[in-house]
């Protein structure tokens, strides 16, 4: 179902023609019910959306419904996939207005959602969606909502950073990258230079403590070319530094790291990475 909401969009509303079930059906074929009408502009090109949905097929049984994943469907109104589509039906509301919206299930799945036909809908029939729009917010806000998050974001990060190194007592000044490289152990061995394939053992953890990998429980160590783009900078520019027996903690900012993006589940935008590492092989 992840899918099937990613191209939801809207197009200003057409006019509009009664049926006798109680639903209006638009210039364009779109079969609708207005179920509670509140004030304020209705939804633009370009808003953001935030609606609650539930989808059923033909035999009104329900097979998606936002309320049970907690959070409503988020979008961004663009123009329809197809003539008569449910895009159409968004641009008729306003935050807080709930309504009901019949399509072509071989349409929706066609035009819309690109996703295989699935099983549970019969082809030829009819989807329903009811839906309610419980907040949209210009793209330009949204923009600048982001913005400022981001820069908050960033500033927490310095801030986190100093902090860890005054409760840490860590003196160690960063590197003009902006990685803190801090010695463990002096390795004897031979240089990790780029093109040459390591070994390293590790512990990543965030700087509230929490490990989110290592390879010592594994039992193996990470093995990589160096200097390849196959690891994120501030490793690549660390273990560059080691010698094969060596150990060091990097203190890794978001921006050596994985940024405003984060990293799956376990990595948080912005987050700065401290990982101790050790230099196993250099091949």
């Amino acid at each position: 179902m992840k899918k099937i909401f990613t191209y939801l969009s809207a197009v200003s509303l057409l006019t509009m023609t009664a049926c006798g079930d109680g639903f209006k059906t638009t210039d364009n074929g779109l079969k609708y019910k207005i179920h509670t009408t509140n004030e304020g502009e209705t939804a633009k090109l370009g808003d953001l959306l935030d609606l609650h949905m539930v989808v059923l097929n033909e035999n009104d049984s329900a097979f998606f419904d936002s309320h049970l994943t907690g959070s409503p469907i988020k979008l961004e109104l663009s123009e329809p996939t197809f003539k008569g589509g449910l895009e159409e039906g968004f641009a008729m509301l306003r935050v807080g207005d709930s309504a009901t919206f019949i399509v072509p299930a071989d349409s929706f799945f066609e035009k819309t959602s690109q996703e295989p036909f699935p099983a549970f809908v019969t082809k030829g029939s009819k989807l329903t969606f009811r839906v309610k729009l419980e907040k949209k917010m210009s793209k330009e806000d949204y923009d600048n909502q982001i913005s400022s998050e981001a820069s908050k974001m960033a500033t927490d990060e310095t801030v986190g950073i100093t902090k860890y190194l005054a409760d840490n007592n860590i003196t160690a000044q960063p590197l003009p990258s902006g990685l803190y490289y801090i010695p463990v152990k002096e390795g004897k061995g031979a240089a990790a230079t780029p093109g040459k394939t390591v070994g390293v053992h590790y512990t990543g953890k965030l700087l509230n403590g929490e490990v989110f990998d290592t390879s010592v429980g594994r039992g193996e160590p990470l093995e990589f070319n160096l200097g390849q783009g196959m690891v994120i900078p501030g490793w690549e520019e660390g273990i560059s530094m080691m010698k094969t027996g060596g150990k060091a903690n990097l203190i890794i900012p978001s921006g050596l790291a994985y940024g405003p993006q984060g990293y799956g589940n376990k990595i948080p935008p912005y987050s700065t990475l401290i990982f101790e590492v050790e230099l196993v092989s250099v091949k």
